[in-house]
């Protein structure tokens, strides 16, 4: 510190000191209020699932509240993913070129699957309807209660493929039974990134009293 104020002496008035000493303390005040905030920001949100090359990775609960794609090393927001429900599932590719997000909730959920085309991650395009359980109820279940379900992402397979997993639970009313059951399927997806129902595997049905 000692140096610069010397270096000023010879070359500058006492004016042109002060100013330059006023610009350049605006500039560390600025500086460490941004650092600051980036890191009351981080720390308040949660980071996790980077990616197989630890490039990019799910952060959730940022001071926006949202579940956000980054870039670890930069902070960047590569996918807006929207505000956090109960539980997020980020399933990776090993080569971390393509992503499936899913954002399951009490009652249901969502899932997307994005795909890096170089630059950006791009949407890519699911079908309307997803396999659901095909649930098996006790004879003396009665009238049902329906408490949903969602699909949620498990595994990216060495074909290329996207296995899932979709469930489902309902209560007995008279009885007082829960029946949840599960079925897996997997996505195929061609090279404009559209996807298909490949394989249905069977519905497990599970009843507990």
């Amino acid at each position: 510190m000692q140096l610069v104020t010397i270096h000023l002496l010879r070359r500058g008035s006492p004016r042109r000191l002060k100013a330059s000493a006023i610009s350049v303390s605006a500039a560390v005040l600025v500086s460490i209020a941004v650092m600051q905030i980036r890191a009351e920001t981080e720390s308040a949100a949660e980071i996790k699932d980077p990616s197989p090359d630890a490039r990019f990775a799910l952060r959730v609960g940022n001071a926006d509240q949202k579940v956000e794609l980054i870039e670890k090393a930069s902070g960047k927001v590569m996918i807006d993913l929207g505000e956090p429900w109960r539980r997020q599932v980020l399933v990776w590719s090993p080569d971390s070129k393509r992503v499936a997000y899913g954002n399951r909730g009490d009652r249901s959920g969502e899932v997307k699957v994005y795909v890096w085309n170089g630059s950006a991650f791009e949407e890519a395009s699911l079908p309307e309807d997803l396999p659901v359980p095909h649930i098996k109820l006790p004879k003396d279940c009665g009238a049902v209660k329906n408490y949903g379900g969602a699909v949620t992402p498990v595994r990216w397979l060495k074909s290329g493929d996207l296995e899932l997993s979709s469930d489902l639970m309902m209560l007995c009313r008279e009885s007082s039974d829960t029946c949840t059951a599960e079925v897996h399927f997997t996505l195929a997806f061609d090279a404009q990134h559209h996807a298909s129902v490949k394989n249905v595997g069977k519905t497990k049905t599970e009843v507990s009293h």
